[in-house]
């Protein structure tokens, strides 16, 4: 930490002086904490009437040095602070040089900022200050856009780490402050002092290494100036506490102390509070969202928080006087009413305390029912169809739908009386007949609801996911309700978001529409369907003005899909928290429970969800309910949700909607005969296997080999053989800082090729692209072919300098090129920009095709010179596709089965719609129709990069929602893919209500900011699907190509994150091969000795035995056979021939024999008289 400094800014000091005098109009100061001086480096208090230079005022050794008014004058000086003009990049505007290096080091910071806006600032891209350069890459940074925020990236804005705030009023004083805290590793964001977001980071000031251009009033993009007003700035070298931050507002707050009484006040006159009579238990005493606190003069009659204590008949009404204070950055105003409480009696009592009281519609066998609240009592009896223990347990009853009442079998509904009365008041009753349905323990299991605490889009948790409602299944808690083994589905993602607070406007999407929630209850509806109540927030949680007094409404009826019905007007004025509702089935209405911004607990009930005008009185005091399941083990960051049972039917569902989808084997193959004698390694084996999953559903791998080797096809039997599947693994990632990837099969005049083209993103850089600005291309004879990891070599098509078909030059962005087959010609869209800083506001969706030779075939298309010259795509009248902005971009083409051509691109945050004819590409030939805007946060503000397929009749659209970043999403529009429908219409398309693919684990390691991906088809003809992801492979900071293959539910709709091991379970697979047929005799080779008599067939028999000689020979008479025969064993052993013999003479043909054989002994067989 850079040394300490003192307060001495006089001129601050001066106005200070007003804190704790009476303010006119009954407003007051309360007395403010001193801003901290520990750490503080810089402070530019704007309160001087002339001149460029604005001191520093912090002192010591740590100080900086002065600032520095760019463009100034003297009339922008308001004598308490410094008006900044505004305007466009190049323009003339004021702006404010900060010091260089203020930051360079430190691990920790605080910046404040006192600031007013003009209302242009909460549409236009601006910054209010900066801590960097002058590139769009390394920066820290508060902007009062949309919802405000403050962020820091080193990877431009794709990796902007952001504490995002809500939208703010033009025109109004803030006190704005950026907490980095290192050791903690977050970024905060202070509005008037008290914290509205946080994140986590691991980049802190120091990480922005140039801090050669720090400046309030100028982004280092092509954004605007700033407009509006500034009136002090401060810079800490450590992070502030929370108490430390309100101290600084507070301090602040009193340079426009007239400012903020003026709004203490107007917080009062918007209440237009008058005197009230009360006729109940409860007054709403409104608390402007916590901005106004009350007091009253009889606490015992009427307490602060609006409860009421009526008098009883006999003592008549009461009156009470009850004081608000409004208060604003600690400067108030008070205003006074009189109520008038009337008596009450018994009977009312007793009303009040049994419209309270409610048994669920739907309970699991062997629960307990919930109790009444206190000051109720209640007696069950007349259980029908269903037994009630004494302790409030419920079965079925025996003989009806379980059989036994336990565990097992089919729902039975039955019917109770509950009659209630008032604690005190025994005499007094009231009957309620309740209907409910026993489900079966067996199979049913609790389904949770609730949001989360929000911590980092690096895990897929920031606001706008975590403040959805989050669903999780127990198995366990139909026994045991507090039960805390929980199973979340969607990975502990959203699968209910909010829309809009309108219809997005024609002009786009902003964070000012955009609306998260809080404490979502799921209730069973009175149809036998669902319904969800929720408080409904501003985006990143903070107030929307709604909770004050409504509810978020919507139905499901299964809950998969959800109709959001919208606000329900509560009654309330102080505030909705933690709404719950139960059907209830004696008084055929909905009770709605919650807790107002006192703590105070309140019903009321509603007959009609969807129209207010039936609803009851406000009630204060508790209902009969369950209990909220406090504790959730198996829920990360985890906010307290309640749990209604589900049935095992719904809970398949769900399960396979949320779950993880896995191989559960595959389909066993036919028998595969074969012919004794036919060649094994021919045999006709399958080249595909059909995979079974969890869900249903089916795909298919092929076999890459099949293992023959025990198959003996000469002997008849049954043979088992083992094939090994192909699951072709791609490299992770695919391809470094390539984004908005295209993977294209392409038939090359019958030779089939992979084409890969990508948006360069280099170090997240994509505009301008390190200066170097191009479109490279890959081509390959296989898709892993394409990779990085396999050497793929690219082309640059496009680059720099290079002309379009106007002439015009190219000079960046080349965003977002697809492939596509158009008119039979290979083509690409895309979108260049223009001007030599390239300014992405100039880029225009174009089309460019590969050129064919005269006979239609196809030119080389790694040859640039073989590609058209881009041309713009513009509508039937030749003008621009968005005629407000004039940008276009991420283009994509298909057909209808009818054969209807469409494109679908992006402009104005928006995905329109329009007809083609392929023969003239570059024109539209139908209106602009805008189907797909974001309404959800998050899709929040841009859907972008679309891309179809048709899949069983089906049209797919895939788009991605959110800021390019971090937080990128995949959505999913599904329409009529027959030709009999209208595509160009809104209401042809049906959006999936939450992300089809989102940042996750993937192959265990953290994928974020995955989308804008297109469809392909791989060699087998898998479907694929190829997108990009947010990583740092390589040291690299741009978004990194990853392809994926696709499988599809038993729903229909796409699997784009099957893990390896969940797509395959084993990598074998076995059949039987049955060889039949006759074994065939065995066969022998036939060689024949023969001679003109037996002495010359023993000489011919010598010869063929020992063709080389033998050293012995053995010789018997020819006449006499059995001393031959009787001399073989000798021989034998000898191994030497037989020959035979006469008995006077030796024939010369054996004397010859004997020669040859080169006997050195011989051995004759029989007595003289034979030889």
């Amino acid at each position: 930490m850079k040394s300490k400094s003192l307060f001495r800014a006089v001129a601050a000091a001066a106005a200070f002086a007003v804190i704790g005098t009476g303010i006119a109009g009954g407003g007051a100061i309360a007395s403010a904490a001193e801003r901290p001086a520990d750490g503080l480096i810089g402070e530019y208090v704007f309160s001087q009437t002339t001149g460029a230079e604005v001191p520093n005022t912090a002192t010591g050794d740590g100080a900086v040095g002065p600032a520095t008014v760019v463009n100034g004058s003297d009339a922008r000086w308001t004598g308490d602070s410094l008006t900044f003009t505004g305007g466009g990049k190049t323009s003339g505007a004021n702006w404010v040089r900060l010091p260089n290096d203020i930051l360079a080091g430190e691990t920790s910071a605080t910046i404040t900022t006192e600031v007013t806006f003009d209302a242009s600032m909460k549409s236009t891209y601006n910054f209010l200050w900066n801590i960097g350069n002058d590139a769009p890459t390394a920066y820290y940074f508060a902007s009062v856009r949309d919802a405000a925020r403050t962020a820091i990236t080193t990877s431009s804005n794709a990796g902007e780490v952001n504490a995002r705030g809500s939208a703010l009023d033009a025109g109004r004083w803030y006190s704005l402050t950026s907490v980095i805290d290192g050791e903690a590793g977050t970024i905060s964001f202070y509005v008037d002092g008290v914290r509205v977001a946080q994140a986590a980071t691991a980049l802190t000031p120091a990480s922005i290494t140039d801090q050669s251009l720090n400046a309030i009033g100028r982004s280092p993009w092509p954004d605007p100036f700033f407009k509006g007003e500034v009136s002090a700035f401060r810079v800490y070298d450590r992070a502030l506490a929370a108490e430390e931050v309100a101290a600084v507002s507070e301090t602040d707050a009193a340079i426009h102390a007239d400012e903020m009484t003026a709004a203490a006040q107007a917080v009062l006159d918007g209440l237009a509070l008058t005197d009230l009579e009360v006729d109940g238990n409860y007054v709403a005493l409104p608390t402007a969202g916590g901005r106004v606190s009350w007091t009253t003069s009889d606490p015992a009659i009427v307490g602060a928080d609006g409860r009421v204590v009526q008098p009883s008949e006999a003592d008549g009404p009461a009156t009470v006087t009850a004081t608000a204070t409004a208060s604003v950055r600690g400067v108030t105003a008070t205003e006074s009413i009189t109520i008038t409480v009337v008596p009450t009696s018994d009977e009312e009592r007793l009303d009040a305390v049994s419209a309270g009281y409610v048994l669920p519609p739907v309970v699991v066998s062997g629960s307990v029912l919930p109790q009444p609240a206190e000051g109720t009592e209640v007696t069950l009896q007349n259980a029908q169809g269903i037994v009630i223990a004494a302790d409030g347990t419920v079965t079925a009853a025996p003989g009806t739908g379980s059989g036994t009442g336990t565990a097992a079998g089919e729902p039975v509904t039955g019917t109770v009386d509950a009659v209630v009365s008032a604690s005190g008041f025994p005499e007094a009753t009231v009957t309620k007949t309740f209907t409910i349905t026993v489900l079966p323990a067996e199979g049913t299991q609790q389904l949770l609801s609730y949001h989360r605490t929000p911590t980092s889009e690096n895990e897929a948790n920031n606001a706008d996911v975590a403040l959805s409602m989050h669903l999780a299944l127990n198995e366990s808690a139909t026994e045991n309700p507090t039960a805390t083994d929980w199973t979340p589905l969607n990975e502990n993602y959203g699968i209910f978001f909010p829309k809009t607070s309108v219809t997005p406007p024609a002009d786009g999407t902003s964070d000012a529409i955009i609306r998260s929630l809080v404490n979502p209850t799921v209730f069973r509806t009175a149809d036998g369907g669902y319904g969800v109540i929720a408080t409904r927030t501003a985006r990143g949680g903070g107030s929307d003005g709604t909770a004050v007094s409504s509810v978020l409404v919507a139905t499901s009826a299964d809950l998969l899909d959800y109709d959001e019905i919208g606000l329900l007007d509560l009654g309330e004025t102080n505030g909705v928290n933690a709404p719950h509702a139960v059907w209830d089935s004696s008084a055929e209405h909905y009770l709605i429970a919650w807790t107002d911004d006192s703590g105070v607990a309140k019903h009321t009930t509603v007959a009609d969800l969807a129209d207010a005008s039936t609803r009851g009185p406000v009630v204060a005091g508790e209902v009969s309910a369950l209990p909220s399941v406090e504790t959730a083990a198996g829920i990360d960051d985890y906010v307290p949700g309640r749990s209604i049972p589900v049935d095992a039917e719904t809970v398949v569902a769900l399960e396979e909607r949320f779950g993880r989808i896995v191989n559960t084997g595959y389909t066993p193959f036919d028998t595969v005969e074969a012919e004794v004698g036919a060649d094994a390694s021919a045999l006709d084996l399958p080249g595909a296997v059909q995979l079974d999953y969890s869900d249903g559903s089916t795909g298919s791998l092929p076999i890459a080999s099949w293992d023959t080797t025990g198959v003996d096809t000469e002997t008849p039997g049954t043979y088992t053989v083992t094939g090994t599947v192909k699951q072709t693994q791609y490299p992770i990632p695919f391809a470094d800082e390539r984004a908005d990837p295209s993977v294209y099969k392409y038939d090359w005049n019958g030779t089939t090729k992979y084409l890969m083209i990508a948006t360069n993103d280099l170090y997240g850089s994509n505009i301008e692209q390190q200066g170097a600005a191009k479109m490279p291309i890959r081509i390959a004879d296989s898709i892993t072919g394409l990779s990085d990891a396999a050497g793929a070599t690219e082309i640059d098509l496009l680059k720099r300098g290079d002309t379009d078909a106007q002439g015009n030059v190219m000079t960046g962005c080349f965003w977002a090129p697809e492939y596509h087959e158009i008119d039979g010609k290979l083509s690409i869209l895309f979108m260049p920009c223009y001007g030599q800083n390239p300014d992405m506001w100039s880029g225009r969706a174009s089309i460019m095709q590969l050129k064919q030779d005269a006979s239609g075939a196809d030119l080389d298309p790694a040859v640039p010179a073989n590609w058209t010259k881009p041309e713009k795509v513009l509508r039937a009248d030749g003008s621009d596709l968005n005629q407000v902005a004039g940008i276009s971009l991420d283009m994509t083409f298909f057909e209808d089965e009818k054969g209807q051509a469409y494109y679908i691109w992006q402009h104005l945050g928006a995905l329109f719609i329009a007809t083609v004819d392929p023969e003239t590409p570059t024109r539209l030939t139908s209106e602009p129709v805008r189907i797909l805007a974001p309404e959800f946060a998050w899709d929040n503000t841009i859907a972008e990069g679309p891309n179809v397929i048709n899949h069983d009749g089906v049209l797919q659209l895939l788009y991605s929602g959110s800021t390019v970043g971090n937080t990128y999403t995949t959505g999913l529009a599904t329409a009529d893919a027959s030709g009999d429908t209208d595509l160009l219409t809104e209401a042809a398309w049906k959006k999936l209500d939450y992300p089809i693919q989102k940042s996750g684990v993937y192959d265990g390691a953290w994928q974020l900011g995955t989308g804008h991906g297109m469809w392909s088809e791989d060699e087998d003809g898998n479907l694929i699907y190829v997108f990009h992801a947010r990583t740092d492979n390589n040291g690299l900071s741009g978004r990194d190509m990853f392809v994926r293959r696709v499988h599809w539910s038993a729903e229909g709709l796409p699997v784009l994150d099957m893990e390896r091991t969940e797509e395959l379970a084993s990598p074998t697979v076995t059949l039987d091969v049955v060889v039949t047929g006759t074994e065939p005799e065995p066969t022998v080779d036939v060689d024949r000795i023969a001679g003109a008599d037996r002495y010359e067939v023993a000489v011919n028999t010598s010869k063929a035995g020992f063709a080389d000689g033998s050293s012995t020979v053995y010789v018997a008479s020819g006449a006499v056979f059995p001393d031959a025969l009787s001399a073989a064993p000798a021989a034998t052993v000898a191994g030497a021939p037989i020959l035979l013999t006469t008995t006077a003479d030796l024939p010369a043909g054996v004397a010859a024999e004997i020669k040859r054989l080169g006997a050195s002994k011989i051995v004759i067989v029989g007595g003289t008289a034979t030889v």
